[in-house]
Order: structure tokens, then sequence, then C-alpha cells
């Protein structure tokens, strides 16, 4: 027969675990939305590439090699986005699994008892 403390922690037990999956989905959508924004920041660099290496008429040799320059540059930073956005999905990644394996643990104990 359970003691009243331990009845009392059965029922606290519960509690964090809502705690911790409440947690492991407030971290997950940070990330996500930081994700999702980076996303929309290599779009708008690329399209912003494009339309800077489209050709144009009557232009001289230095204004096509300007205009290289430039699309180059939205290139990189696109490049740049790209690698934060990875970066961020790799967090959400991560912290789930080490947020689930805590998770995981918990249930544990509480099975055993």
């Amino acid at each position: 027969m359970k003691t009243y403390k331990e009845l009392k922690q059965d029922l606290d037990e519960p509690i964090e675990l809502k705690e911790s999956r409440l947690l492991r989905k407030g971290v997950a959508t940070a990330y996500a939305m930081r994700a999702r924004n980076e996303g929309k920041k290599v779009e708008q660099n690329l399209s912003n590439a494009k339309q800077t290496l489209r050709p144009r008429s009557n232009e001289t040799t230095e204004e096509q090699i300007k205009r290289l320059q430039e699309g180059l540059i939205e290139m990189c930073d696109a490049n740049i986005a790209l690698r934060k956005q990875l970066g961020a999905m790799t967090a959400i990644i991560v912290s789930g699994q080490l947020l689930n394996e805590r998770t995981n643990k918990q249930i544990g104990i509480l099975l055993r008892k």
C-alpha cells in the first residue's frame, strides 16, 4: 500500500511531464519560426540576385561587371541565411531529442512505481 507522500508524488509528476511537453513544443516552435524567417531571407536574396543578374540592353562592360558583383553579393547573403536556417532546424531536432530523453526517463520512473 502506498503512503500519502507516494500518492502525492504520483499526482505531482504528471504535471512535470505536461510541463516538459509544453517546453518541448515551445522550443520547437521558436526555432521553427526562426528557420522560416531565414528561409524567407534566402528566397528574398536569391530573388534580388536573379533580378540583378538579368541582362540589360545598352550596358557598358563596367556596368555589367558591377551588376555581377552585386548579384554575387546577394547570393552570398542567401548562403549565409541558408546556413542560419539549417542551424535553426538542427536546433529543433537536438532540443527535441534532449527533452524527449528526459521525458522518457520520467515516464520510466513512473512505470517502475
